[in-house]
């Protein structure tokens, strides 16, 4: 809301519009707008990210990125590789006409090379980088995942079970196939009055690991009022 006053204030003879999820209260507005971005009655759009990926619009000839970084310092071993993705899908909405496009890109760390692979549309260069990454902290492709994630409206009762869950997965864990964290505070550590703590194990064995695991669930009795999940090669840590 606060980029989207700013625009019409530095751009008063422009038809600005948001589009986010808060707007976006019907089925058919976000058609509409678009409708209306690709035959020129809104000059400036303004969004999340529901407006970068997959959209054909001609007309577009400049496109600004606001905080690259958000996404980049997530503490998720797929940061990177989801913002050189968003970047790449946000540049290439630009110059898809007839004339010439130009992204620009805000940034504190304008180094990086999630930044500067997506700048150059080298995928092959980035992949080259983060698979290396990958390889020396253990992180998937290169090995598989599981992460446990424990749930409670008391925060002591999720400590607690999270500390007793660890012990236990100790006991199945082969040092040389599998690496375990220690049970921390998942990093979105509170959502919906829930308190929320996590265990992550990667090993190069899933089927073994995830037999593990099975038996330790299967043996525990967490107190009432306590949820635990298990996601096999989670799409997200957070």
């Amino acid at each position: 809301e606060k980029v989207e006053s700013a625009i019409a204030a530095a751009f008063p003879k422009a038809r600005v519009q948001r589009m986010d999820s808060d707007i976006m209260t019907k089925k058919t507005l976000y058609r509409d707008i678009f409708k209306a971005f690709r035959i020129g009655k809104i000059d400036i759009l303004v969004g999340t990210q529901m407006i970068a990926k997959g959209l054909h619009f001609p007309n577009v000839t400049l496109v600004g990125i606001i905080y690259a970084d958000m996404s980049l310092h997530l503490p998720d071993f797929r940061a990177a590789e989801r913002t050189f993705s968003l970047l790449v899908q946000v540049a290439g909405r630009a110059g898809r006409g007839e004339i010439e496009g130009e992204v620009v890109v805000q940034s504190f760390t304008p180094f990086h090379a999630a930044i500067q692979y997506a700048r150059q549309h080298d995928y092959l260069g980035f992949y080259d980088q983060e698979i290396e990454y990958r390889q020396q902290l253990r992180y998937p492709p290169s090995t598989r995942l599981v992460c446990l994630t424990i749930r409670s409206k008391s925060e002591e009762k999720a400590r607690f079970t999270a500390s007793a869950l660890g012990r236990e997965l100790k006991k199945h864990i082969v040092l040389e196939h599998d690496t375990m964290g220690e049970p921390t505070p998942a990093p979105l550590a509170r959502i919906q009055n829930l308190f929320r703590y996590q265990i992550i194990v990667r090993s190069d064995q899933i089927m073994r690991l995830t037999a593990a695991v099975t038996k330790v669930m299967n043996g525990l009795k967490p107190p009432e009022d306590v949820n635990i999940t298990v996601d096999v090669d989670p799409i997200s840590l957070l």
